[in-house]
């Protein structure tokens, strides 16, 4: 799931132009933010990014908070992780 602070109109625009393979939360206070420490910093510029990869039963798996936009891991490393799972069906 994709968390973005914008506005619901100027998401939904953003998703109605770019068919994302996710679901999104519009979080424009920023609530989801906060609980998970991605702050917004000035020396950023901006909304600093966050990846988390949380398992079905809600334990982190991966967590990565970069101090600049730009740092984001490579799908390689996310993928590393994923892998790693175990994952079952669910009826």
């Amino acid at each position: 799931m994709g968390v973005v602070e914008d506005s619901v109109e100027a998401a939904r625009s953003y998703f109605d132009k770019n068919r994302l393979p996710f679901p999104c939360l519009v979080d424009p206070s920023h609530e989801i933010y906060h609980r998970y420490n991605v702050e917004t910093k000035l020396l950023s510029l901006g909304q600093r990014p966050g990846l988390f990869i949380i398992d079905r039963d809600g334990i982190f798996r991966y967590a990565h908070i970069g101090s600049q936009q730009w740092e984001i891991p490579g799908n390689a490393q996310v993928l590393e992780v994923c892998r790693g799972l175990q994952f079952t069906a669910q009826m």
